[in-house]
């Protein structure tokens, strides 16, 4: 009688064991895992806002740097582009042209009847420029009427230099749509309706987006920084530090 009581108390022992075992082992789970910490979800939001947010503003800018022989007699010349020494189509965009010490000068790219591409330029009497590519740009349009045209042989070419940069023109758009179509824009830039979020640049407020009423401060707000380079229709380029929020 008293080995059967000695066996039933073992076996009650055995399981206060397993369920300070099992009790012990759910609590080290939920301290580890955090099932309520939504930090991680938030992450992913943001990067995914990131993302989208390059999608909708980056375009295209190819740049290099020419020097011809002699401006010439002429108020302007024209040289022959070559599309395919760029990987972004030069069809799409428009030129800029500067000389060395950054003054704009007045150009036009224009196609010719074989098919190919003249960048028409106004020298001011310079033989050295900047030339950039870009759909950002607003063009001249000068032709090519008068100008004395540039053999390649007679000119120098830099190496191309190509990369995306957001559109000044693009943020503008995204920030109106941002207080007159609030929903929508958070709907393409793919931000799930749990949450809301803001874009503020540190030198730039024209082009913030964020409540009017402010970020409501009852909220935690995750937030991440990131610097892009910022292209304007008038050549002004930028490095711009943008604030991503999420809450």
């Amino acid at each position: 009688m008293r080995g059967l009581m000695d066996k039933k108390g073992a076996a009650h022992l055995e399981m206060i064991i397993a369920f300070v075992f099992f009790t012990g082992f759910v609590f080290f789970l939920f301290s580890t895992l955090k099932p309520t910490d939504s930090s991680t979800l938030s992450s992913s939001v943001l990067t995914g806002l990131h993302d989208s947010f390059e999608k909708r503003t980056y375009t295209n800018l190819s740049n290099m740097f020419l020097k011809v022989d002699s401006s010439g007699g002429a108020d302007c010349f024209s040289i022959k582009i070559l599309e395919e020494i760029f990987s972004y189509r030069i069809i799409e965009g428009k030129s800029h042209v500067t000389k060395l010490g950054g003054d704009d000068i007045d150009c036009g790219l224009m196609q010719t009847g074989s098919g190919g591409w003249k960048l028409n330029i106004d020298h001011e009497g310079e033989t050295a420029f900047r030339i950039a590519f870009s759909p950002e740009f607003s063009d001249e349009d000068i032709d090519d009427e008068g100008c004395e045209d540039i053999e390649r042989e007679n000119c120098e070419l830099g190496s191309v230099i190509e990369r995306q940069v957001v559109s000044y023109s693009a943020l503008e758009e995204m920030s109106g749509e941002y207080y007159s179509n609030y929903d929508s824009l958070k709907n393409e830039l793919k931000i799930p309706p749990i949450f809301d979020f803001a874009i503020v640049t540190e030198t730039s407020p024209e082009v913030n987006m964020e409540p009017e009423l402010g970020i409501p401060s009852s909220v935690d707000i995750m937030v991440e920084s990131y610097v892009f380079g910022v292209l304007k229709n008038d050549g002004t380029f930028i490095n711009e530090r943008f604030s991503f929020k999420i809450w």
